[in-house]
């Protein structure tokens, strides 16, 4: 089946799961939607369920992609602002295609940076055959360097410089492959100030560094999906 699509036009106009996206043909998670095989539908399902049950009215989606999760949860009534994180310049570009043909461009903010814990310059190392999984620490991630067949020099900011929220109900989406208690260090005031439920993607390098950093801010773990931890704060 991949091999059929692989003779259209690279990059092409598709209707899946409701909606339409630009998708490259020789982009794996692209491809996943293309021969129309489920991904991540289960992780989907639960951010849906948790906006429904805690009234969420912000969703930040760090390491977007191009924009699977902005795009399907944008139609949930609650939400009122969402904000996509991410640092790659061709996936940006291709995030801004896919809210652009869904009519989202007013509801979604993009922001074209990675998130840290301090304000720098970083390099992003690319496979360009899989680009969700560019990740700025090659050594914490389970593949060869030489996956990375590019590399691109990206700005790194920290959550709590960028917003002042306080006391609202947000669902934040982390995969940053590898770099997501540096994320996580970075809006250490936004995870205090506000009413945050999250999903997490760690390696086995990070989960138990972020389980402990997590724990710090009196948020507990109440499951996982694949590689997806999921938090909440701990009742009073």
């Amino acid at each position: 089946m991949k091999r059929i699509y692989r003779l259209l036009p690279r990059y092409t106009v598709y209707a899946r799961l409701e909606r339409r996206w630009l998708l490259d043909n020789r982009n794996w998670v692209d491809q996943q939607l293309i021969i129309r095989k489920p991904y991540e539908v289960a992780q989907i399902e639960k951010c849906r369920q948790l906006v429904e049950q805690h009234r969420i009215t912000r969703f930040l989606d760090i390491g977007a992609n191009f924009g699977l999760y902005s795009v399907l949860l944008s139609d949930c009534p609650s939400i009122e602002a969402i904000d996509a994180f991410e640092p790659l310049p061709r996936n940006v570009n291709q995030l801004a295609a896919n809210l652009y043909l869904n009519g989202l461009d007013a509801k979604v903010s993009v922001h074209a940076f990675a998130l840290g814990e301090n304000a720098a310059r970083a390099e992003l190392f690319v496979d360009s055959n899989s680009t969700g999984v560019s990740t700025i620490n090659p050594e914490a991630v389970a593949r060869e360097r030489s996956a990375y067949g590019a590399r691109v020099e990206v700005q790194v900011r920290a959550l709590d410089t960028l917003f002042d929220i306080r006391d609202e109900a947000v669902l934040v989406k982390i995969d940053v492959e590898a770099a997501e208690l540096e994320v996580l260090t970075g809006m250490r005031q936004f995870l205090s100030a506000n009413r945050v439920w999250l999903q997490i993607e760690t390696t086995e390098e990070t989960r138990q560094k972020v389980d402990e950093y997590m724990q710090q801010l009196d948020y507990s773990s109440f499951g996982r999906i694949g590689a997806d931890s999921y938090y909440g704060r701990r009742p009073a």
